[in-house]
């Protein structure tokens, strides 16, 4: 199941953008660097939801319990 950004709870700081999604009763903290090569988090939910979901589900989970996203997640041009 694919996590889903709960409508509202998007932060955005100097550094990254915190992203409170939901998966069934779960809620879980996602984390994506403010890059260029990201861009706009809001624009791109669907993409970052997918990403969090993949991570999430293999473990990819920081110390703190969040899942960071970084450029190096984001699908490559011609891939």
């Amino acid at each position: 199941m694919t996590l889903q950004t709960l409508p509202g709870k998007i932060l955005d700081n100097a550094h990254h953008t915190l992203l409170l999604m939901h998966e069934d009763a779960a809620c879980h903290a996602i984390c994506v660097v403010n890059d260029s090569r990201i861009g706009n988090v809001r624009s791109k939910l669907g993409l970052i939801e997918t990403i969090a979901s993949r991570k999430l589900h293999q473990g990819e989970v920081a110390f703190d319990g969040r899942v960071w996203i970084t450029p190096s997640d984001l699908p490559h041009p011609g891939h």
